[in-house]
Formats: C-alpha cells, sequence, structure tokens
C-alpha cells in the first residue's frame, strides 16, 4: 500500500506490515475538534490531505496557532507516545483524508519495534521544533512575513495550491488583527503572488511567496525532509 502521509511512507516493511491492517481510511471535517486539553488521546492521525491545527487557548479568549500537522507527521502523536491527555486543541483546519490508528495499537508496535520507536520520537523531534520556531516567530518577525510562511507551510501539508483558508483564521495563524491580515492579503493579491476569494486561496507565485517568508519557513521544513526516508 502507497501512503501519501510521509510519516507512514517511511516506515520499515514489517512496522508498515503489522500496521496497515489496524489503519482507517477517515474523512476530517472542516472546524471538527480532535482533541481538546485534557482529552484523553486514544486515536492517532495521518492526515493525507487534510490538515489539522494545533492551537494555545488564553484565558481572555484569544487564540495562536503554534503547529500545523499535515501529511507530513501525525495529529496526537507526541500524547499517544507517552499516554497523556492532550495539551492542546487540535482541530481540522483544512477538511480532507485522513488514516486514524488507536492508540493502544500505535502503542503495542512501539514495543515490539526500536524502529518505530527511533521515527516516533524523530517526528515528535521535528514537531516540537516546530513550535519553538513559531514562539520565537511570533516574536521577532513581521507580521507579512509570518502570514507567507503559514500559507507555505498549508500548502505543503495539504499538497495542493489551492485550500480553503478565512481570513479569521489567517488572524490565529499570524497572531494579528483580521484587518491587519486583510490588507496583508490583499496585498499580496494585487502583486499576483496570490489569489483569495470567499475564504478560498491559491498560491500563484510560489517562489516569490518563499522569498517573502521569513527564515522560519525553511528552518521548519528542514526538521521534516530528512524524515521523509527514515524508515
Amino acid at each position: 500500500m502507497e501512503f501519501r502521509n510521509f510519516l507512514l511512507a517511511a516506515l520499515r516493511p514489517d512496522d508498515a506490515a503489522a500496521l496497515t491492517p489496524r489503519l482507517k481510511e477517515v474523512t476530517l471535517s472542516s472546524g471538527e475538534i480532535l482533541f481538546e486539553p485534557d482529552d484523553p488521546v486514544d486515536t492517532l492521525y495521518f492526515p493525507s490531505s487534510a490538515c489539522i491545527s494545533v492551537i494555545a487557548l488564553m484565558r481572555d479568549g484569544r487564540s495562536v496557532e503554534i503547529a500545523t500537522v499535515g501529511r507530513e507527521s501525525a495529529a496526537g502523536l507526541l500524547d499517544v507516545l507517552t499516554d497523556c491527555p492532550a495539551g492542546a486543541r487540535s482541530f481540522v483546519q483544512i477538511a480532507g483524508a485522513a488514516l486514524a490508528l488507536k492508540a493502544s495499537d500505535f502503542r503495542a508496535r512501539l514495543r515490539e519495534s526500536p524502529s518505530l520507536m527511533r521515527l516516533a520520537l524523530l517526528h515528535v523531534r521535528a514537531n516540537a521544533r516546530q513550535t519553538e520556531t513559531s514562539v520565537a516567530c511570533n516574536v521577532t518577525h513581521t507580521a507579512d512575513g509570518r502570514l507567507a510562511r503559514w500559507l507555505l507551510m498549508t500548502q505543503d501539508r495539504v499538497g495542493a495550491a489551492a485550500f480553503p483558508l478565512t481570513q479569521d483564521y489567517m488572524a490565529v495563524m499570524t497572531g494579528v488583527q483580521r484587518s491587519t491580515v486583510s490588507v496583508m492579503a490583499a496585498g499580496m493579491k494585487k502583486a499576483g503572488v496570490i489569489d483569495y476569494s470567499r475564504g478560498h486561496v491559491t498560491i500563484l507565485d510560489r517562489p516569490r511567496l518563499i522569498a517573502h517568508a521569513c527564515e522560519c519557513y525553511a528552518t521548519v521544513q528542514r526538521q521534516f525532509e530528512g524524515l521523509r526516508t527514515e524508515g
């Protein structure tokens, strides 16, 4: 079986043989909440075309995105690995397909397979680096550079140049007001870098968008690129 998800595609043959019969194809709906803070994480999700957002919730009701998970990795991986409750809210940012696996099945295979444990830990490390980079980025880099980075990351995670994304959620992604996002998106559209209409974004000029993005895009990408054939 060929996997569109990069973590599953990197499995060694014996790990793939053990886990594949236990994978279940699911369709994730936009806005669907997978985990709330302190929820038990009983299922591991390996997106194929869906994009899952991990957000930190503040007491005053504000929220900011700290990570995204798409076809490059798996949602709930650290919590499943440690058998701990969810630490943040995870919900479906962009609807699409995924493969679901019971947490208990994954942990059972981990106990038998050092290669799977190594692959899982490397993905946890890459996801942690993504979160660390996002924190530093939100403090040090301009809002338009952050927006360009998140748009590129979203394209990478869904594997398509066009995807649904509202200005409200762009504001969550970048940690700025919706009015600021509106100005930035309009500027990118006028420059021919993206097209944006009725909650849908199309990346028209990826090289220019990369040039516009802050350095954190390349930093995060390097964390995952080496994992595509790790197994």
